[in-house]
Formats: structure tokens, sequence, C-alpha cells
């Protein structure tokens, strides 16, 4: 009868290591978000939503900094369903301080910036095994470096929707942003399961 060496013991022992070291890793956080202050208007013509990107990364899934990276970029996208638009552009933006400053870098972004759209797929399976596919536009704008601070600010946009036709439809945004941090600690168990 021939034997064979049993290899589980090592696996073993990693396993149960793992399953102590894990509870005592910890996550330190120390990251800002940017909140809309009230709702955005409502208007009759389409306007593209806004996002705050604060550029946050994790240092390792066992542990380890949580943080934002300044400066922080401003991203403006539109769901076009009905493919009516094929670029977006912008053509002023300003984000403005409680201290009356402009930040110096939205100021410097060269405007007048245009985006195309791309086409998004989307597959859902029905009853019977059919599959139904959903297509959109996506006007995906992404301003790098925009926001220097850790502070309040109003944003100010201003662009335009540009048909297939070339027919024009401007917009105008105007918000107030309210800043948060967050800093505190956090069990590997919580952080995994926010995610």
């Amino acid at each position: 009868m021939k034997t064979f060496p049993f290899h589980g013991i090592p696996s073993l022992l990693l396993v149960t290591a793992i399953s102590f070291l894990l509870p005592s890793c910890v996550f330190f956080h120390d990251t800002v978000a940017f909140n809309g202050l009230g709702k955005m208007p409502a208007v009759k013509t389409p306007v593209p939503k806004v996002e705050i990107d604060t550029n946050i990364t994790v240092g390792t899934l066992l542990g380890g900094s949580v943080k934002s990276h300044k400066p922080y970029n401003i991203r403006l996208y539109y769901m076009d369903d009905a493919f009516t638009f094929a670029t977006i552009e912008i053509t002023a933006l300003t984000v403005t301080y409680a201290d009356g400053s402009h930040d110096t870098g939205a100021a410097a972004l060269k405007l007048p910036m245009r985006v195309q759209s791309t086409v998004y797929e989307s597959y859902n399976s029905m009853a019977g095994g059919a599959v139904v596919v959903n297509k959109s536009r996506i006007l995906d704008a992404h301003l790098s470096d925009t926001i220097q601070r850790d502070e309040p600010f109003t944003l100010s946009i201003k662009g335009q929707f540009i048909k297939d036709n070339g027919t024009i439809i401007p917009f105008k945004i105007t918000e107030k942003y309210d800043m948060t941090r967050d800093k505190r600690t956090e069990s590997w168990a919580d952080f995994v399961s926010g995610c």
C-alpha cells in the first residue's frame, strides 16, 4: 500500500493564523466628503449630475489607511436614454470658497471642454431565457484637479448639450457644498461588512 504525505497541516495553520490576525487588522480613516446643500431645483431643460471625487485610497485589505488625496475632481454625467445628445460642452466653471476666493485648479481648466457621448449597453435576462439589451448614451466629463481645499464651496458651471443635428441646449448649475471629515478607526470586520 502506497501512502501519500498529508499537506493539510500547513494550510490549516495558515487559515488559523489568518483567522487570529484579521480581527486585529485596523483601518485608520482620514477622508473628506463634499455634500450638496439642498436639492437641485427642477428645471425644464436637462442638466448633468455632479459628483465630487476625493481620490480615496485604501492601504491594503488587511488594514492600514483609508485616505482622501488632494486635489479633488469634479465629475459631470448624464444618462441619455433617448439618444438625443452627441456631446456635452463645459464653457465656464468656478469653485468659490466662503472667503470669496476662487480655486486655482478650477481656474486652470482649459475651457471650453467638449466630451463625446459613449454608448452603454445593459443586459437583462427575462423569463423563458430571452435576453433584453438596453442601450443609453452616457455623457461623462471628468474635470481633474479642480478642488484644492478642504472647505465648503459654491460650484458654478455653465455648459451646453449638443444634439446630433447641431441644436444646442444650454444648462447652468449653481450648487453649494458642505465638507465633512471622517477620522475614525475601524476593525477589519466592520470595514469588509461596509463594502
